[in-house]
């Protein structure tokens, strides 16, 4: 039997062999790098998405309502900001007077440089919720109201010494005295009251219109409260910084300098919170912003204030000095005899109130509409 010749067989398979195992290791190594790029890519893109998210976030943080206001309709402005990992750019566009779109992207860098695939963009549709307070008087109260001495509350519209910068206008005269009851209005001595009119009467002045004030009422706005102080009395409160610039806000007798405003504390408006059933401010004193208080106020001794100040109780005034630029409201609820004495002055600003509102972040945020405020502009080109 003759045998069959296999010499030369096995160097062919060899090399077949070796070339299977080559084209294997080869799109391993392939689908290995692939799947690298695409993980990498991914988590860059989610990295793009957390910092168009935050972007988004730190802007309604820190929104600021007196740059918003200034906005014409469909007016822009950019506001960035770099991290560790990457920046967000958010453009934000006037729409309407309560309503603004907000444009985020997010691009993730690595020393300088843009990853591939590392950017997305997000929008979000926002409104502004806000305080509706706005005096419609130098002086709103109710029940027996005596002005006497030499006190004054004036009606005329006025701007506060060395805030023309900010108060661009147009001023509107307001009546001096708006209550529910003229009759039950005096004046004893020096006492006057000056406006567009004098006194105006509302018999529908009621607890209502010294607690709720638009989309807030009274108990919301305690909780906003910046400070919180207990009843008693206080002398002399007044701005504090610290000796880098800064406004020390730590100090609950810091109330912001209303007869500086470009200091440190010259934009500081917040909003003070007095329990009941009484606060009295002595011996002079700053402040400005909103002044809320549980019961009676009594103010003596030469304190000045620039903003709102909301009384549950009664409002007096006594000695000399006393000046409250902007607007008082007294709700009065107990119908008490009130009076303004000495060289008190109750003088209305609308400035002196739009600043006090607008300042104040609590009473002014920026909120995502409660349906389909947020869409993923990613995959939408930009021409």
């Amino acid at each position: 039997m003759r045998k069959h010749d296999d010499h030369g067989f096995a160097l062919p398979i060899t090399i077949f062999a070796l070339m299977i195992v080559g084209v294997l290791a080869t799109s391993s190594f392939y689908i290995a790098r692939q799947e690298t790029r695409i993980s990498i890519a991914s988590a860059n893109a989610g990295k793009a998405l957390y910092l168009a998210e935050e972007g988004l976030s730190q802007v309604l943080a820190g929104w600021n309502m007196e740059e918003a206001e200034s906005m014409a309709p469909w007016t822009t402005r950019t506001l960035t900001d770099t991290l560790s990992y990457g920046i967000w750019s958010v453009t934000i566009t006037r729409m309407t007077e309560r309503l603004f779109l907000l444009e985020s992207s997010g691009t993730v860098t690595k020393g300088g440089t843009v990853l591939s695939g590392a950017s997305r963009r997000v929008a979000s549709s926002v409104r502004i919720f806000t305080a509706e307070i706005a005096p419609n008087a130098a002086m709103t109260t109710r029940g027996p109201t005596t002005i006497k001495g030499g006190a004054e509350v004036r009606g005329e519209d006025d701007v506060p010494p060395g805030w023309d910068t900010f108060c661009p206008g147009p001023l509107t005269d307001k009546p001096g005295l708006l209550t529910d009851n003229a009759s039950q209005v005096s004046l004893i001595g020096g006492g006057t009251i000056t406006g567009m009119p004098e006194i105006e009467e509302d018999p529908t002045i009621s607890d209502e219109t010294f607690r709720q004030f638009g989309e807030l009422d009274w108990d919301q706005m305690v909780a906003m409260a910046d400070i919180h102080l207990p009843s008693g009395t206080i002398t002399g409160p007044g701005p504090d910084s610290t000796l880098a610039g800064g406004c020390r806000t730590s100090n609950p007798l810091n109330w912001g300098n209303p007869l500086n405003p470009y200091s440190a504390c010259g934009d500081y408006f917040p909003i003070i919170h007095v329990k009941a059933p009484y606060f009295r401010i002595q011996s002079g004193g700053v402040g400005q912003g909103i002044l809320l208080v549980d019961g009676d106020l009594d103010l003596r001794g030469g304190f000045v204030f620039h903003g709102i100040v909301i009384v549950q109780g009664s409002f007096e005034t006594q000695g000399s000095g006393n000046r409250v630029l902007g607007g008082v409201m007294a709700s009065n609820v107990n119908f008490e005899l009130q009076s303004l004495a000495g060289t008190s002055v109750v003088s209305y600003s609308s400035c002196a109130v739009e600043r006090a509102v607008l300042n104040n972040k609590n009473l002014n945020r920026a909120r995502p509409l409660a349906q389909r405020s947020w869409v993923d502009l990613s995959a939408i080109s930009v021409y």
